[in-house]
Order: C-alpha cells, then structure tokens, then sequence
C-alpha cells in the first residue's frame, strides 16, 4: 500500500535516520565545522530568535557554553537534524522517495509537495544552487562549481564544464568534496 509523505515530513524522517547512523567523529565533525557559535552563548541565543537554528534548551546552551569541544547529547541531535535536512534543499521528491523506502522497505511511500525553487548550476546544469541572487557564491554539491563566475572558480566556465565531462567536477582535486549522491538527488536541465 502507498503511503503519501510530505517532502518536510520525509526529509526529517532521512535526516533522523542519518544521524542514528553517524558514527560520533562524523557528528562532532559536522557541529564544529556548521555551527561556529559552539561556544558562543550570545550567538547562540540570537540566531534561535532569528530563526536561523533550531530551539534548543538553555540547560544544553549553558553546556555548550562551558564545554570547549561539542558534545553529544539528545539535544545535539536536533542540531545534526537541522543540518542535515538542509542538505536536502533542492532534492526531488523522487530522490526523497527512494530515501524513504530504503529506510521503510516494508512500505511502499509516495514524497508530495513542490521541489523547492532551485537555481541552475551554469556548469553540471543540475538545479542545485539557490535560485537568482539567493545561489550567488553557493558551491554546487554535484560539480563544486562556486556560482560566482570564473574568478573564484580560477577557470572559465568552458573548461569547468569540460573538466566535469572528464572528472565529475570542476578539478579533479576536487572530487572528494563532491556529495557522491548530488547526481541523482536534483533535476537535471532537460
């Protein structure tokens, strides 16, 4: 039997899941490198009330405040959710879906709702980057093509977009950044 899915419902539900499989360095890598304000209680503060970041509890605040490396707690969880349902922006529902399944092998699950509005990459062409100025300077996860023109990139887009024929991205040096799913997860320019 199908089951209909939101694509915010599914996306929590993958995101869960990957943290239940995480190993601790992997967790304590992504709060270091994501959450810069680890040990800034004010920061903290300031973007939970901004919306940036999720609640969390002032107890794990004061934690975080008085412990110098993160630690990982029930609470830190949220923190590892929130990042990485936010990896998901932009994935199609179909790529979604096939999350969900995996997870959910006895059911059969159907993602609903809109793809979030995405830009295209000038490069591997994927709609993988935030859409009109809201892409400028993001990284494409698919080609590591930095969406601000040749300069920051060192290269023009003619040999970017050669060298992803050839490599996968943009440099070769590259590849170990490029997210080993980005080519299925978004759609493609027709």
């Amino acid at each position: 039997m199908k089951q209909h899915i939101d694509r915010t419902e599914a996306k929590d539900i993958i995101a869960n899941n990957e943290v239940k499989n995480l190993p601790n360095e992997s967790k304590i890598q992504i709060l270091k490198e994501n959450y810069w304000w680890f040990n800034e209680k004010d920061t903290i503060n300031e973007s939970i009330e901004e919306g940036t970041y999720p609640k969390i509890s002032d107890n794990f605040i004061e934690l975080i405040h008085n412990t110098p490396n993160p630690i990982l707690t029930k609470e830190a969880e949220i923190l590892l959710v929130d990042y990485l349902t936010l990896k998901m922006k932009f994935a199609t529902n179909l790529y979604l879906q096939t999350k969900i399944d995996i997870i959910n092998y006895n059911t059969k699950n159907y993602v609903i709702g809109e793809d979030e509005i995405a830009g295209l990459c000038p490069c591997c062409e994927n709609y993988s980057i935030g859409y009109a100025e809201d892409g400028l300077w993001e990284i494409c996860p698919v080609c590591f093509w930095a969406n601000g023109g040749d300069g920051p990139n060192h290269m023009t887009l003619e040999k970017a977009k050669s060298n992803f024929l050839k490599f996968g991205a943009i440099d070769e040096k590259f590849l170990k950044y490029i997210n080993k799913e980005a080519k299925v997860k978004y759609k493609k320019k027709l």
